[in-house]
């Protein structure tokens, strides 16, 4: 993740009330909170960004999830889900995501939904784990994605 674990409930009313701010002045970004139905819990989130500046629109997409929830299926649904959202609203033609090369369950989610591997962006970006790292590149089309 780009910005720091929690580490109270007051780092998170913070991370909701800098994100409202930023719906106020910009319509690119949305975070989406993931619902466990069955404990009306909220257990992780989807953040989309779009750039429709870009080669008929580009949805960037990333994700975290409660690491007791993790190894469930629920991201890899959610993720696909969050494709089809993109499909059935026109929003772009091209969705992208990221992630650092020693995250493999995050990679791993992105070879279940169907991605393809772009290739490593060495030492591209920096984390809440390491202050320089490798991402790996993702990406799937809209005519790639079924609905």
């Amino acid at each position: 993740m780009a910005y720091k674990t929690y580490e109270s409930v007051e780092d998170a009313k913070i991370r909701i009330a800098t994100l409202k701010e930023k719906y106020k002045t910009e319509n690119r970004y949305g975070d989406f909170a993931i619902e466990l139905k069955s404990e009306k819990k909220v257990i992780g989130c989807v953040y989309l960004r779009l750039d429709t500046l870009k080669a008929g629109g580009i949805v960037t997409l990333g994700w975290t999830l409660n690491r007791k929830y993790q190894g469930k299926g629920y991201m890899t649904e959610c993720i696909k889900d969050m494709f089809k959202y993109v499909k059935r609203n026109k929003l772009a033609n091209r969705i992208f995501a990221q992630c650092d090369t020693e995250n493999i369950k995050s990679e791993a989610v992105m070879k279940r939904c169907g991605m393809t591997f772009e290739g490593i962006a060495r030492k591209a970006g920096e984390n809440n784990i390491h202050p320089r790292c490798d991402f790996a590149h993702y990406s799937i089309l809209e005519e790639e994605i079924e609905i």
